[in-house]
């Protein structure tokens, strides 16, 4: 039997192509105002989409001053139309062309770190149990799975069980609304119609 440290519902969780159950909880508030304060220190920041762009802009003019006109236009292109295809191709292009120019690579490296970090960091807050061959006895150490224990799973469980974790912190829009309003407590006088 797992013992689960969360108020909230935890949920067994199956990587694809594996037998390994890992038992992962939703964060509570606190927790995750805890895991974001983890992920800052160890991930980074995450640069936006206009930091990105204005780097990539930075770096055309650095790298390709020759025809850095016709490729600042692909990259407004972009913005103004990010659902046309052939334009994100285009950019997709540039972006490769631009990766190694510092001002752009250095952003690149800060969004890799992130993502790399993010499910990693996830996975120590949200965990609450695992079962399956292989795996070593479950424990948690001040309120987290503690790092060498994280180690020594499989890193591709590891990753789809922090990315998992990730998505029952952020309840998509469909989640929204889902749960009536609380019921009141006996002290709680019932509404009453204005006369």
């Amino acid at each position: 039997m797992t013992v689960v440290f969360s108020r909230r519902d935890a949920e067994w969780f199956t990587p694809p192509g594996t037998g390994r159950r890992y038992l992962v909880a939703p964060l509570t508030y606190r927790e995750r105002q805890a895991f974001r304060a983890d992920l800052a220190r160890e991930g980074g920041i995450y640069p936006s989409h206009e930091q990105m762009l204005d780097a990539l802009r930075a770096a055309v003019r650095e790298a390709s001053p020759g025809n850095a006109d016709e490729l600042l236009a692909v990259i407004d292109a972009s913005e103004a139309t990010p659902d046309d295809a052939d334009v994100q191709v285009q950019l997709g292009t540039v972006e490769a062309a631009c990766a190694t120019v510092p001002v752009y690579a250095g952003l690149l490296a800060a969004r890799q770190r992130y993502l790399g970090t993010l499910p990693w960091v996830a996975a120590r807050h949200a965990l609450r149990g695992w079962e399956g061959d292989g795996l070593p006895p479950f424990r948690r150490a001040r309120g987290l799975v503690p790092d060498d224990l994280l180690d020594a799973l499989p890193q591709e469980d590891v990753e789809a069980v922090g990315w998992r974790a990730s998505t029952l912190m952020q309840p998509g829009r469909d989640a929204e609304g889902n749960s009536g309003a609380p019921s009141p407590s006996p002290e709680t006088p019932a509404p009453t119609k204005a006369a």
